[in-house]
């Protein structure tokens, strides 16, 4: 669906319902009453009011979840959203100490000191009554995520999957005709790549961008469970394979390491052939390329295991418990609406996140993949059996800053495969056993 499609959609609805308004005024235009009936009514019916904190900083995606708030109020009478784009994930906490927090917020996966003091309604009780927001229909890395026990405290709106972005000109002058499946095609496109000129890869050195890989080379993210009193599992086969293929690109020339600002910027300009990213990212691509050249997009490519595995992580609708029931059913009356296959469309389409719905993936039509293969990427990687939520524990929280460290350090030769595995080891048992350094 086009820009113009949607705001032609947006204009029809917003018509249909001005247009079933003024009906219902003609019929009731008899009647020397009237005036009084409908302002009586108009009391009794005036919209419960929903505060949204909302955590996208600008850009194509905050504009989105603006449009598509705007499009809700539009068609509801009995509930009215009011957005506020701040940063909620950081936010939420000290506004529910302050007894003073949003209906509604999207934070983070690391929710769990929420959890642990008791701030947040379950969403539980809506679910149960649900045909839309159910096991069923939900993807199984989606409804996973943000779920305790079997209690959902968070429900995950933006399914960021990890993905790979190229430069579909610099493939064809390097005579590379497919995307790379593997990371041995990965590894052999970079030196073709490097024949041009250009620095193959661009890699962000970020937990989310390591762990496809360890996964695909047969690992496992943690021992046990995600809770405190288990270990982790890195210095091992997956873990030494993992840090020897970058250091092997890094040690070549072909790897950089760059903040997802900087990476977009130098891959619009053409001095990457390639960057790594997330879905949430696609969008900010297009932006930053500007029709330059097309982008292509694949998953994060098999290791030793021939399976392409990938983590689901990104932000999640919370209630704080502090508001009314009447406004928590509110606020479901939205959250219901936006996970609808027509909404979750809508959304993939304009942001390149993927839907955490079945229907909604049903509903992207075939033709916009077509030319939107970072979408089309992350559909694959959500309809995928081995993409796993993303760990959600405060203790693996500081283990995924001992992992970027170390492998940092692994890869630019600051310390050995070996000494940095060690390290991340005795680090990832001892937080996960209850010490903490954040």
């Amino acid at each position: 669906m086009t820009v113009s499609e949607k705001k032609v959609k947006v204009f029809s609805i917003v018509a249909l319902a001005l247009g079933s308004s003024a009906v219902l005024a003609a019929c009731g235009s008899s009647g020397s009453n009237t005036s009084a009936t409908n302002s009586t009514t108009a009391k009794k019916s005036a919209p419960v009011t929903v505060t949204l904190w909302e955590s996208h900083n600008g850009g194509p995606v905050g504009d989105e979840m603006t449009t598509m708030v705007d499009n809700f109020n539009a068609t509801h009478v009995g509930v009215k959203v009011n957005i506020v784009v701040t940063k909620a994930s950081s936010k939420l906490l000290a506004a529910i100490a302050a007894g003073d927090p949003p209906t509604l917020a999207e934070i983070s996966h690391y929710d769990g000191k929420y959890v642990r003091s008791g701030a947040l309604a379950s969403w539980n009780s809506y679910i149960t009554k649900s045909s839309v927001v159910a096991q069923g229909n939900m993807l199984p890395a989606a409804w996973r995520n943000g779920e305790v026990g079997s209690t959902h405290y968070r429900l995950e709106t933006d399914m960021k999957l990890s993905e790979v972005f190229y430069n579909q000109s610099l493939f064809a002058k390097a005579g590379i005709s497919t995307a790379p499946q593997t990371d041995a095609q990965m590894a052999t496109d970079a030196a073709k790549l490097k024949a041009l000129g250009v620095i193959p890869i661009g890699w962000k050195d970020s937990s989310a961008h390591i762990l496809p890989t360890f996964l695909s080379n047969g690992g496992s993210m943690l021992k046990g469970s995600n809770s405190v009193g288990h270990s982790v599992a890195f210095n091992n086969a997956a873990g030494t394979a993992t840090f020897s293929y970058f250091h092997h690109l890094y040690a070549a020339g072909e790897l950089q390491f760059h903040h997802g600002t900087t990476l977009r910027e130098d891959f619009a300009s053409g001095k990457i052939g390639m960057i790594d990213g997330t879905s949430a990212g696609y969008a900010k691509v297009l932006a930053a390329v500007a029709g330059a050249f097309k982008v292509g997009a694949f998953v994060e490519p098999s290791g030793s295991s021939g399976v392409h595995y990938n983590l689901a992580q990104g932000l999640g609708f919370v209630m704080p418990k502090a508001d009314t029931t009447v406004q928590r059913n509110a606020a479901w009356t939205f959250v219901q609406w936006w996970f609808g296959a027509k909404q979750q469309a809508a959304w993939a389409m304009a942001t390149g996140f993927a839907p955490e719905t079945k229907a909604g993936i049903a509903d992207v039509p075939a033709s916009f993949l077509t030319t939107h293969p970072g979408l089309k990427a992350s559909l694959a990687a959500a309809l995928s059996p081995h993409t796993f939520p993303r760990p959600v524990s405060d203790s693996y929280n500081e283990v995924q800053a001992s992992l970027d460290a170390e492998f940092f350090n692994a890869v630019t030769g600051k310390q050995s495969i070996s000494s940095s595995l060690s390290t991340l080891q005795s680090q990832g048992d001892s937080y996960m056993s209850g010490a903490s350094e954040l």
